[in-house]
């Protein structure tokens, strides 16, 4: 391979590379209908939760991201970061299906979390809020990580992300 194929390949392959996650991103399907099916069957007295914050605490967080698309996030990263690693991250996401954050950090400048709400209201909460998103046809607002959405794109972030904190609970 000569210096000018070593340059041409060295621009090409990361173009390529970011053009197949979109593609890839696009087209993967995330029915948040069957996430709310999933919701509506848990009974919210025999969960329990596998990680640092309770079921309610999880549930309450979950409804707090789907409203904040809405309603708009409190505190947002810069724009540059938002049109740039943002943007990067959430492809990588939607395309391999699978969203990586640490599941104890709130919402940058979101309420704090009432570990005390019962189960069943913060579940009823997130239900409502799920619903309420996908009938939506109004703006939908940037997030704070990713920046500008389209609905479809926030379909598949509500999608991981409700699944990373899903796979926390579990029915005793």
């Amino acid at each position: 391979m000569n210096r000018r194929q070593f340059l041409q390949a060295s621009v090409l392959a990361p173009v390529a590379i970011v053009l197949v996650t979109k593609l890839v991103a696009t087209i993967r399907p995330y029915p948040l209908s069957g996430i709310l099916l999933q919701l509506r069957a848990l009974p919210p007295q025999r969960l329990s939760s596998s990680g640092e914050w309770n079921v309610s605490q999880i549930l309450q967080h979950c409804a707090q991201s789907v409203r904040y698309s809405i309603d708009g996030y409190p505190k947002a990263r810069s724009l540059w970061f938002q049109n740039s690693i943002g943007k990067l991250a959430i492809n990588a996401f939607a395309a391999t299906g699978k969203l990586h954050h640490p599941l104890n950090e709130p919402i940058p400048g979101a309420p704090t979390l009432a570990p005390e709400l019962p189960n069943d209201v913060a579940l009823r909460e997130l239900i409502y809020t799920v619903q309420q998103f996908m009938d939506w046809q109004g703006e939908l607002q940037p997030h704070f990580t990713y920046g500008s959405l389209s609905k479809a794109q926030y379909y598949s972030v509500h999608y991981l992300h409700l699944q990373s904190h899903l796979d926390q609970i579990s029915v005793s």
